[in-house]
């Protein structure tokens, strides 16, 4: 067995998501196509404290680059990604798509409001007519509200103030169940929902259902066992394990199962054939057993420089980020202010092989900077210069003039 060190594997890590290249002069969509296809998905998030989450690790990885030729990519056929519930919300490619098979099939497993003793009826009804509005032009949710009548009571479920509406929610589940997807986004950031063959003919055409093939009320039984697999479709867990063994480079049977949100028993026995094919090999890494992917680069020096997103592939699994970092790292937007530590839109600073420190970072679009509100170095770690530098370079991608460090303005140059 292959003994690491923690510098080893961290260098490793860093490498396999694509931190460890040199940023390109002038970046081309085959950038933004390789960054893609090396994270393996890239998570959605409607925060845009900075900039809206999915831009940022291709800034973190390329430098500037123009965000009007990632949205074609991910807006224009032929798409480069396509939306679904992969890592929370994420682009995925539309293979990737294809293989959450059981997830779409099982929709049903989650009640959006088509069991409920009384309305059930009308809300499936209300899905349909949902299907009709669609099958016209992608619509967002209002606009499809608009057009759809019902008579369904609206229900304050107290999620963190978001309480979508009856046609939201079949929207969801129509999305969750595969049937419809995600055309774009709007300048509000909502999502356009279109029928699967309006976003990509590689999206299979999938009819509404209520429970398996072999059940087909067996989603509208509100006491009927619906433990996950139960309609005999799973996911493909093997290659959702290879993908994310590969985005990886190193990591232990969580930190892979995690990548796609995917159990640990399913992943245990993909993991176990990946190490079979040698795909998949065990390492050591300071004692701590760990899988290395067998392509897997280990640099003997990383010259990163990068502020992270919260939803960066390399940080999104906290567990992975403390055991090859020795860095705790909490995002901060849900707690509550007076117990924030480090900021409200926490991003780890990557210098290095190391993260040395925390910003908590704003895009004050009205003043033209970009304000680091508050930096909390790690101990014996204070590199003012190269943070000022990656901030700057930032804030020119981003079109702002200045940046404001603790309180310190600086103008660009």
């Amino acid at each position: 067995m292959q003994k690491m060190t923690r510098a080893q594997a961290r260098r490793t890590a860093i490498a396999a998501t694509g931190l460890d290249r040199p940023r390109p002069e002038r970046v081309t969509a085959r950038h933004l196509k390789s960054v893609f296809e090396t994270m393996g998905l890239t998570q959605i998030d409607s925060v845009a404290r900075v900039v809206r989450s999915h831009y940022l690790p291709f800034f973190s990885r390329l430098g500037p680059y123009p965000r009007e030729t990632l949205d074609r990519l991910f807006y224009r056929s032929p798409r480069m990604g396509v939306e679904y519930w992969a890592h929370a919300a994420a682009f995925v490619p539309p293979q990737t798509w294809k293989h959450f098979a059981g997830s779409r099939t099982e929709w049903w497993r989650n009640d959006y409001g088509q069991r409920h003793p009384e309305s059930g009826p009308a809300f499936r009804e209300l899905q349909a007519a949902v299907l009709e509005v669609l099958a016209e032009r992608p619509k967002t949710a209002r606009e499809v509200g608009e057009l759809v009548d019902h008579d369904l009571p609206e229900r304050h479920r107290g999620h963190w103030g978001w309480n979508p509406s009856q046609v939201k929610l079949a929207l969801e589940a129509l999305f969750a169940g595969g049937i419809v997807s995600s055309a774009g986004r709007n300048d509000h950031f909502e999502r356009i929902y279109a029928l699967t063959h309006q976003v990509s003919p590689d999206l299979p055409e999938t009819p509404l259902a209520f429970g398996a093939a072999d059940e087909p009320q067996l989603g509208l039984d509100p006491a009927a066992p619906r433990h996950r697999g139960v309609s005999g479709v799973d996911n493909d867990v093997l290659a959702l394990t290879r993908t994310a063994a590969r985005a990886l480079g190193i990591a232990r049977p969580d930190d892979i199962a995690d990548y796609f949100r995917q159990l640990r028993a399913p992943t245990d026995a993909a993991i176990t054939e990946l190490l079979a094919t040698g795909e998949l090999r065990d390492v050591e890494v300071d004692g701590v057993p760990a899988l290395r992917w067998h392509a897997a680069r280990t640099p003997r020096t990383v010259k990163a420089r990068a502020l992270l997103a919260p939803f960066d592939p390399l940080v999104f699994h906290r567990p992975r980020l403390e055991w090859l970092f020795d860095f705790h790292y909490r995002i901060e937007i849900y707690t509550p202010a007076p117990k924030r530590v480090h900021g409200y839109y926490v991003t780890p600073f990557l210098l290095g092989d190391r993260i040395v420190g925390r910003v908590d970072l704003h895009r004050d679009r009205a003043a033209g900077i970009l304000r680091a509100h508050r930096v909390t170095w790690e101990p014996g770690e204070e590199h003012t210069e190269e943070l000022l530098a990656e901030l700057s370079t930032m804030a020119g991608w981003l079109g702002l003039t200045g940046v404001d460090l603790e309180g310190t303005h600086l103008p660009l140059s």
